[in-house]
């Protein structure tokens, strides 16, 4: 494919600094770019593109640029996402139904949906228009799935989830597990059976090897727009509101409640029955041990605001040196209290 840098920019709605004229192949990262492909640059990567030689730079204003073409736009990473899309469109998938696939009679299944080879589809299952089942992917009975649905290889989706419209689980993710939970009694474990389900909202997405678990009694809910990570796990009755992210290794425990737009670090750890308020972001491996309040961040273990955590990250530095100095003045007080004694 080739289109000229005009043709892009009016694709993107953006405007053009520099020879429109261009004719550009591809799309590449900003280090690999040539004269015949298109890359972008946010800042401090801005700075460094006089010495990239591409055939134009997708920028959010202007910037000194050497000889290369730019296209202002508003997202810069947006609009590089749409042109990964246009250079390199995903592969086609065939519809209707593969021989080997088992689709109980009782399943409804959209216009245009292509369940693939090996993947079984349970009773009074319900799946939208233009979805795609990928190979040996496992959906229980009663389960609903909206539009534009991607289910990935190895994927499993429990009885009587209900799943939104251009939803994306990842390969061999789990839905509606059931739930970790237990009775004990003089030492011994007993299941309490987890009869909830789990309800994902539109626009979700869902990393390989996550597991999101059914609730007890009620639902286990992901909102609208939110992305989830590979490997994250979410335990039973959590409640995770609109436009999270949570990255991977994450694990959080039953029954929590997290607000929009939160974001959750790789390898967060978060106690059970507590509520996080919206827009709060926790750093990398911090463990969330209480309540939460929104518009903060948070850091270190156990969790506190993320600048009071850094001034005692720099104190821990010094410890050692501390310590020293502290057995030096407790040899110099006692040598003092000595000489006032006598």
């Amino acid at each position: 494919m080739k289109k000229t840098v005009q043709e892009l920019a009016a694709i993107l709605g953006g405007t053009v600094i520099g020879d429109g004229t261009r004719e550009i192949e591809d799309i590449k990262g900003l280090q690999e770019a040539g004269l015949e492909d298109i890359t972008f640059a946010v800042d401090p990567y801005t700075e460094y593109l006089p010495q990239v030689h591409a055939g134009a730079v997708i920028v959010e204003k202007e910037v000194p640029a050497g000889d290369n073409t730019l296209i202002l736009v508003k997202n810069p990473r947006l609009a590089f996402s749409q042109l990964l899309v246009l250079f390199h469109p995903r592969q086609t998938v065939a519809r209707g139904i593969h021989p080997t696939a088992v689709v109980d009679d009782s399943a409804v299944l959209g216009d245009n949906a292509a369940v693939m080879a090996y993947a079984v589809i349970g009773r009074n299952v319900s799946i939208g228009k233009n979805c795609i089942i990928y190979p040996y992917v496992f959906i229980g009975d009663n389960v609903s799935i909206g539009d534009d649905a991607v289910i990935y290889p190895g994927a499993v989706i429990h009885e009587n989830c209900q799943l939104g419209d251009r939803l994306v689980v990842r390969a061999h993710a789990v839905i509606g597990g059931e739930g970790f939970g237990f009775a004990t009694n003089e030492g011994r474990h007993t299941r309490i059976p987890q009869i909830g389900n789990v309800k994902i909202g539109d626009d979700v997405e869902i990393g390989a090897c996550t597991c999101i678990d059914n609730g007890t009694l009620d639902s286990t809910v992901v909102k609208r727009g939110t992305k989830i990570d590979n490997l994250v796990h979410l335990g039973h009755n959590v409640e995770i509101g609109e436009d999270c992210f949570i990255i991977a290794q994450v694990g959080i425990a039953g029954s929590t409640k997290a607000g929009n737009h939160c974001i959750f670090a790789g390898q967060v750890g978060c106690t059970g029955h507590i509520t996080i308020g919206d827009n709060a972001v926790f750093a990398g491996k911090t463990g969330i041990t209480g309540n939460a309040e929104g518009n903060q961040v948070y850091a270190g273990y156990p969790m506190q605001p993320h600048m009071e955590w850094k001034r005692s990250q720099v104190y821990l530095k010094h410890l050692p040196d501390m310590a020293k100095k502290i057995k030096q003045l407790e040899k110099k007080i006692a040598e003092l209290e000595k000489k006032t004694a006598e």
